[in-house]
């Protein structure tokens, strides 16, 4: 009967486990409310931008990703484009990439050490016609 129930918990364990990491996105989208929505683009039609563009615009939402060390830079350009073409930008301002502190991971040998993340956050515009 005790091995029944040790089986039980460890099988709950793993399931919660997996459900969590499956459900953890580093990057995601948002759209803003109250105003206009359109239909997707191609990801190879938007522009990314380090500034607001001096055509008029409408701005439709924001995207964001916390890529890992390992994601190139083209990997992570691809799905900045991606998200901002499912919203229905013709392009995509970044305003913010930046590191912050996610934490502190404790070493016996070496003692505490911050732990930082990168983050980039863009707006997605749509031009006016």
């Amino acid at each position: 009967m005790n091995a029944k129930r040790i089986s039980i918990l460890a099988l709950a364990a793993a399931l919660v486990a997996g459900i969590t990491i499956s459900c953890y996105r580093p990057y995601g989208y948002h759209f803003y409310p109250d105003r206009p929505r359109f239909e997707p683009n191609h990801p190879a039609d938007v522009d990314l931008l380090r500034r607001e563009p001096r055509r008029e615009h409408i701005r439709i939402g924001e995207v964001w990703i916390r890529p890992s060390r390992h994601m190139d830079r083209y990997r992570v350009e691809g799905i900045l484009r991606e998200k901002a073409a499912y919203l229905g930008a013709d392009a995509l301002v970044i305003v913010a990439d930046r590191y912050t502190r996610d934490g502190v991971v404790y070493n016996y040998w070496y003692g505490p050490r911050r732990v930082y993340r990168r983050q980039i956050v863009g707006i997605a515009i749509r031009y006016r016609r």
